[in-house]
């Protein structure tokens, strides 16, 4: 005789089945978050020895800080040149790869796979070796070419920005073009060759076919990039420490100075909510848009 399994009861207590990651959730997520919300209403300074209840003056002090306004101006600087840039190089990367499908494809594939696995930190220690104002080799490229090459890179408040955009750049560019790369073999070729039968050219191929239909794996790319930057710390304390002075001082990295180095707890609470709620309303914004152009 057959085993007879037993069906399910529809009145089983099936809450208690996902128990356990509820609680994982109010503890590492919920408790934080309302422990925060808290903090940031009291004068919690590591400092003293007391706690004060202080309502909004947090909240007031922050309106006028011009260096939190700063960090904010900064952080949109990186989006939108980094975001923009490693868009379009990874958009091109993911149509070269497309259209030449050979054993080297493949090769290139695992190659450009390896920067984003490597943790952030590790990479601003080697973008310190690499752009050393004393010894960085691609000064030294450079002067070989006898273009200007006594730049300080990230040690120079002109240069410093631009030094993290370049080598954010070149560990995030690879998973755009990889996110973009795989919304491409996705597409069905029946497309591409209904098109090529009624005399479509590769302009055209890109333009009004793949390009629209990339078009729900582009905003995912974007978004996902977006964030990143938005919360960007490791490359910035790894490799500049957000000097020189303020100039390459991320709003992240502005939050994290304010509540430990500095010990302000209360101060930094209320910091990390304004810009939670900036960063919300905007990807709130960018999503409405996007699902309009549908």
């Amino acid at each position: 005789m057959g085993l007879k399994l037993k069906p399910l009861n529809k009145k089983s207590p099936s809450f208690f089945y996902i128990l356990p990651v509820i609680l994982v959730l109010v503890v590492i997520v919920i408790f934080p978050l309302i422990y925060s919300l808290i903090a940031s209403f009291y004068d919690y300074d590591l400092r003293k020895e007391t706690v004060n209840f202080i309502g909004l003056q947090n909240f007031i002090e922050l309106s006028h800080d011009e260096r939190f306004l700063t960090s904010l101006l900064t952080t949109t600087k990186l989006i939108a040149l980094g975001i923009s840039t490693q868009f379009l190089l990874g958009l091109m990367l993911a149509l070269i790869l497309y259209y030449h499908s050979s054993r080297l494809r493949n090769f290139l594939i695992v190659i450009l796979s390896i920067p984003p696995m490597i943790s952030p930190l590790v990479v601003s220690y080697i973008g310190r070796l690499i752009f050393h104002p004393g010894a960085s080799p691609i000064n030294y490229i450079l002067e070989v070419f006898n273009l200007p090459h006594n730049i300080s890179w990230h040690a120079s408040i002109q240069t410093s920005l631009i030094t993290i955009f370049l080598i954010d750049s070149w560990q995030w560019t690879p998973f755009i073009m990889l996110l973009l790369f795989s919304g491409l073999i996705a597409i069905p070729e029946e497309y591409l060759e209904s098109a090529r039968i009624d005399g479509a050219t590769l302009l055209k191929e890109v333009k009004y076919i793949l390009l629209p239909l990339l078009k729900p794996t582009m905003i995912v790319a974007i978004l996902f990039r977006s964030l990143d930057v938005i919360r960007m710390f490791d490359l910035v304390y790894g490799l500049t420490g957000g000097g020189p002075g303020t100039s390459s001082e991320v709003s992240s990295f502005y939050i994290y100075l304010t509540s430990f180095p500095y010990w302000r707890i209360g101060y930094g609470a209320a910091l990390s909510w304004i810009f939670m709620i900036i960063v919300s309303i905007i990807i709130t914004i960018y999503l409405r848009y996007i699902i309009k152009t549908f």
